[in-house]
């Protein structure tokens, strides 16, 4: 974000913090929940540093601009019309509104916080820094296959049209004119919007929210168009990431990039639960390749790697499920068990707004639990427990707690493990750990912690008494 000279750092740290929880709202953003009051709890930051985050966000980045009153200032109100997230391009399109709908009743406080949430999930989308064409980039092959090679002013770039009036149309397309002119033509033709909540809609807002950690990639919403969650899983939809190795993602939005040896571990768990693979299946590189869109070496490659680590067994036939049991998943629990305490240990000492990424993926583990999908709400708790590992500030045990983390995931695969009865266990002890984090009560977050994990290694046992020994267990997590 761009900030005026003399401006202090802790301005752009928190517009950056905000525009974080803002575009991860979704059309919640309207409520109390999302009030420049209750966003200063959330973060821990002043009102008054919060609210003026609000204004500069919605803004485009710059001081002035938005006060609170939104909306309705042209005489022919606009609202947003489609929105496309395509690498390396975004495009918002704006449209007149119907003269038989102008008449809808203002509600500029909502929808004021609807355009910057919309302008707050361009900002995390991390576009700004997209490589330009002529450093081999994406931008740069797609010129190379016959797209446009002048750029043009910034003046053409920015009111870019297709298939629309002149002026209405804002894109991004990096080094053909600056980020601050998209930005800022964003945010003028919000201004030009009507003052209602369908100016920009909460199908809209959902879809950002769920992409957000994701850099927006494939937001494809057009007004009228099928809704978000026809075109994604229910993971998806619920902003539910896989777990990257720490520090790769935006400090302040749950983690969502991933390696390529990440994506097939992701696939190949995904190939096990669905086929009913079973310890000893063999497992091979093309059908993975076909569905990720990758080379077959590219996956044999991973593959390999993941053999390396134990994630798949390999010999003279080629890749295969491993051999997993139970004395192995009570082996990494309690490893887990153990280097989780010293990372909740290093919370509790964090300040609140370090804790805003677990906070947001908490979110997701109640979403998850509303929908009652259990697989999705094991996926959004060792998502939590990852990004709790990642606030700590202590860096090595977040890799090993994340490499833990992996193997947990394929063994509970290899074994078709159920985790849908313990639905409400798992949300309640998020909830309990979140807030004696929060209140820097380290030891009885540890102590939340080791129940947690007692309580799934107990629903293990019951699920498969003969392949969970409950006194290793016991031993194990002794402290």
């Amino acid at each position: 974000m761009a900030s005026s000279r003399g401006r202090p750092r802790i301005q752009e740290t928190a517009d950056e913090i905000v525009a974080s929880v803002l575009a991860t709202a979704g059309p919640r953003v309207r409520t109390s929940e999302f009030s420049t009051r209750r966003v200063a709890e959330l973060t821990g930051l002043s009102q008054a540093v919060v609210s003026r985050a609000f204004r500069r966000i919605r803004a485009g980045g710059v001081d002035g601009g938005w006060d609170g009153v939104a909306g309705g200032a042209s005489a022919t109100p606009l609202q947003v019309q489609r929105v496309q997230v395509s690498f390396p391009m975004i495009r918002v399109e704006f449209r007149p509104v119907a003269e038989e709908l102008r008449g809808a009743v203002p509600r500029p406080t909502a929808f004021s916080r609807r355009a910057a949430a919309l302008m707050a999930a361009l900002q995390v989308s991390g576009a700004r820094d997209w490589p330009i064409a002529g450093d081999g980039s994406l931008a740069q092959r797609e010129d190379e296959a016959g797209a446009p090679k002048d750029a043009g002013s910034a003046a053409d770039v920015v009111g870019e049209h297709v298939g629309g009036p002149a002026g209405l149309d804002a894109v991004w397309r990096p080094g053909r004119g600056t980020w601050e002119d998209f930005t800022g033509q964003v945010a003028s033709l919000l201004d030009q919007c009507l003052s209602g909540d369908d100016a920009v809609p909460g199908d809209l807002l959902q879809q950002l929210a769920a992409r957000a950690g994701r850099g927006l990639h494939g937001v494809d919403w057009r007004r009228g168009g099928p809704s978000a969650s026809r075109h994604h899983s229910d993971s998806e939809s619920l902003a539910v990431p896989e777990y990257p190795a720490p520090g790769r993602a935006s400090r302040w939005l749950p983690h969502a990039q991933l390696s390529v040896t990440e994506q097939i571990a992701i696939a190949l768990r995904k190939e096990i639960m669905n086929a009913g693979y079973r310890p000893g299946d063999r497992i091979t590189a093309a059908p993975l390749a076909s569905r990720l869109g990758l080379g077959a070496g590219t996956v044999r490659a991973a593959m390999r790697r993941l053999a390396d680590d134990g994630l798949l067994a390999s010999g003279a036939g080629g890749f295969s499920v491993p051999q997993v049991t139970g004395a192995d998943v009570i082996d990494l629990y309690a490893a887990r068990l153990h280097v989780g305490m010293v990372l909740l240990r290093g919370c509790a000492v964090q300040p609140r707004h370090r804790l805003l990424s677990a906070r947001l993926a908490l979110g997701a583990v109640e979403a998850a639990a509303r929908e009652g999908i259990g697989a999705d709400v094991d996926q959004a708790d060792l998502q939590f427990q990852q990004e709790l590992a990642d606030a700590a500030g202590l860096d090595q045990s977040a890799r090993s707690f994340h490499a833990l983390t992996l193997r947990v995931r394929m063994f509970i695969s290899v074994l078709q493990l159920d985790y849908t009865p313990a639905v409400d266990r798992i949300v309640h002890d998020d909830r309990r750990l979140m807030a004696e984090l929060l209140a820097g009560r380290a030891e009885d977050a540890v102590r939340i912690w080791r129940g947690k994990l007692d309580n799934a290694v107990r629903h293990m046992s019951a699920l498969a008494p003969e392949a969970f020994d409950a006194e290793l267990w016991a031993r194990l997590s002794r402290v």
